[in-house]
């Protein structure tokens, strides 16, 4: 019997605790589901500059990685219970604005082929405290990360709020048991698990 896998995605800007929660989830769900994760790449947004030439090719480069990641879902069919994603579509959109691509523009490019969550999670965090728990971190990849950087990007999220379906806003500033829980709480509430 054909089974279409459960997709959820987990948004938020870094350090909102989206992977955690996503490998919390999934060491929950492997228990008794057969479960793929999915992450997308991060795109070379931070080259973008002033030759239209060269954002082209970002853009076109950010497109194949969507896509890529799109096809690979749509292969996972009959295979897997569900599908965990960690960034999606309105994860790269939200950054691109961070680089002065109006996300929008972008929707209508990428939208056609784009497969459509059951749930998108998207965890809404103080950006003080996210930045606080990236420089916890202490990894090299996020020393890129700023205050007005993480601001711009929250301020992405929030403009495409419409355009995700299936959105259910957590509230990121607690801990990750607590965060955990209301995770829980909102699959089963819309019967995904």
């Amino acid at each position: 019997m054909y089974c279409k896998p459960k997709i959820i995605v987990f948004a938020g800007i870094d350090g909102s605790g989206k992977s955690t929660q996503l490998e919390l989830l999934n060491n929950e769900l492997i228990k008794s589901y057969r479960v793929f994760i999915s992450k997308i790449e991060y795109m070379s947004l931070n080259d973008m500059n002033k030759s239209l030439i060269r954002n082209l090719l970002i853009e076109f480069k950010s497109g194949i990685e969507i896509l890529k990641q799109t096809i690979g879902l749509y292969t996972k069919d009959n295979k897997f219970d569900y599908i965990l994603c960690d960034r999606y579509l309105m994860c790269y959109l939200a950054y691109a604005y961070v680089y002065g691509i109006e996300p929008i523009e972008l929707i209508r490019k990428m939208l056609f082929f784009i497969k459509n969550p059951d749930l998108t999670l998207y965890f809404d965090i103080d950006v003080n405290l996210a930045l606080k728990r990236i420089q916890e971190r202490d990894s090299e990849l996020d020393k890129h990360e700023n205050y007005e950087s993480l601001s711009k990007a929250k301020e992405g999220y929030e403009k495409l709020y419409r355009y995700s379906g299936n959105l259910e806003i957590i509230d990121a500033n607690r801990s990750a048991k607590e965060i955990n829980a209301n995770v829980k709480e909102v699959l089963i509430r819309r019967k995904l698990i």
